[in-house]
């Protein structure tokens, strides 16, 4: 008898810690906030478009859903040619499962002769259903309130959540292009590359390898970074235009026949700094590169802080070969700039060397490498982490080794 009541006594703590370590282990649902549908004068539209960007901010920041980017919603768009935007629940459906999502989010405002309407609706993908719903038409609604308490208790209420979230998540810092509105003619002075405003960053990480310790901030002023790495057919150009050496991997001076549109590789530092100045451009240094690839707020991977092989080519996604560029807009940083996780390790202009306050000493023969960031196909997870740094000889060229371009920008005027 008293051993049927140890037994008893064993499965109801099971009954009780199972569903908490399950929930524990499953990942927040995966969600598509669309921007609002408006009516109206332009000042609603222009209300419309900001509040959708306050939606996806201060929901990702409490951590309850994932949230997938709108430049790798609209990359995706793009590619399967799907039509955006859209306003009925079929076409919510369809979005959904064409991104993979668990819910989509979506709504419009309307202000029109003084009178406000505002309506959020969220879609189960699943069930193809609207699954809550959450409606205001207030006499009088400022800007101020719409992007503030009023406006996240009505995000709370349309997505079933504590509004007490929103005070105990951490609130970060903005990104630096949020900070200041940047002109057209600044974000798209040069084709392919995208603007990094100046900021401050959060350099290294305390939980990786020693190299990358102590975490320590830096300064840094605006520049360009190219939105893919350097192609083939791009490499291409400049081999036969400058008469340089052509990687290693190609055949007879020829690119692979598939690989026009994969990232470089097989070059050296030496290779890939010629290439810059060719362009007009130079090499980002590695504090440059962390910062387009995790911006102002601590994460360890471009996206956030957990592994998704479904945001990178890195060994967990058995490619057993590069990707062309482009191949996961879900893995995009938060400036917009695609592939900085996985494909190919990227040459920086950094010499390597200790952190400021590092213990660690380089030795003699180190002296004289050079950095490399952002993971390979050949490498897993560990070496695709925001903060790693590979340090390898100038003149060595590998298979996972590739580079982006970057360029200066001239600061704003305040």
């Amino acid at each position: 008898m008293k051993i049927q009541r140890i037994i008893s006594i064993l499965f109801l703590c099971l009954f009780l810690i199972v569903p908490v370590w399950a929930q524990s282990t499953t990942p927040p649902p995966l969600l598509v906030i669309t921007d609002l549908r408006t009516l109206g004068d332009e000042a609603s539209v222009a209300e419309a478009q900001a509040f959708s960007e306050f939606i996806r901010t201060e929901v990702e920041r409490t951590g309850a859903f994932r949230i997938i980017t709108k430049n790798s919603m609209l990359a995706v768009f793009k590619a399967k040619k799907f039509s955006y935007p859209c306003y009925e629940l079929p076409c919510f459906v369809r979005m959904g499962r064409l991104l993979g999502a668990d819910q989509v989010l979506a709504g419009h405002l309307h202000r029109k002769q003084g009178l406000i309407e505002l309506t959020l609706r969220l879609v189960d993908v699943n069930k193809g259903l609207i699954i809550r719903t959450a409606y205001r038409n207030p006499p009088t609604l400022s800007q101020e309130a719409l992007l503030g308490d009023w406006g996240e208790n009505l995000i709370a209420e349309a997505l079933d959540i504590d509004p007490g979230v929103f005070d105990a998540a951490q609130t970060p810092a903005e990104p630096a292009a949020e900070k200041q509105a940047i002109p057209k003619e600044v974000l798209n002075k040069y084709p392919g590359m995208i603007y990094i405003p100046a900021g401050q960053c959060v350099i290294g990480s305390n939980d990786g390898d020693v190299v990358e310790q102590p975490v320590h901030t830096v300064d840094l002023e605006a520049f360009y970074l190219g939105k893919y790495e350097v192609t083939n057919q791009e490499y291409m150009d400049f081999v036969k235009a400058e008469g340089h050496r052509p990687p290693l991997n190609w055949i007879d001076g020829e690119i692979p026949i598939g690989l026009e549109k994969h990232p470089v590789s097989f070059i050296s530092f030496e290779d890939a700094e010629a290439y810059c100045q060719w362009k007009g451009g130079r090499l980002p240094t590695e504090e440059e590169w962390e910062y387009a690839a995790k911006s102002d707020r601590l994460r360890t991977y471009p996206w956030g802080d957990k592994f998704d092989v479904n945001r990178a080519n890195t060994w967990e996604a058995k490619r057993e070969n590069t990707a062309p560029v482009g191949s996961y807009p879900f893995g995009a940083s938060p400036f917009g700039v695609e592939d900085m996780a996985g494909n190919v390790f990227e040459w920086t202009s950094s010499f390597f060397t200790a952190y400021p306050g590092s213990s660690y000493k380089i030795s003699e023969s180190k002296t004289h490498y050079r950095v490399l960031r952002g993971g390979s196909w050949n490498f897993n997870q560990y070496y695709a982490r925001c903060s790693m740094r590979l340090a390898r000889p100038g003149g060595e060229r590998s298979r996972s080794f590739g580079m982006r371009l970057a360029r200066n920008a001239q600061p704003l005027e305040p």
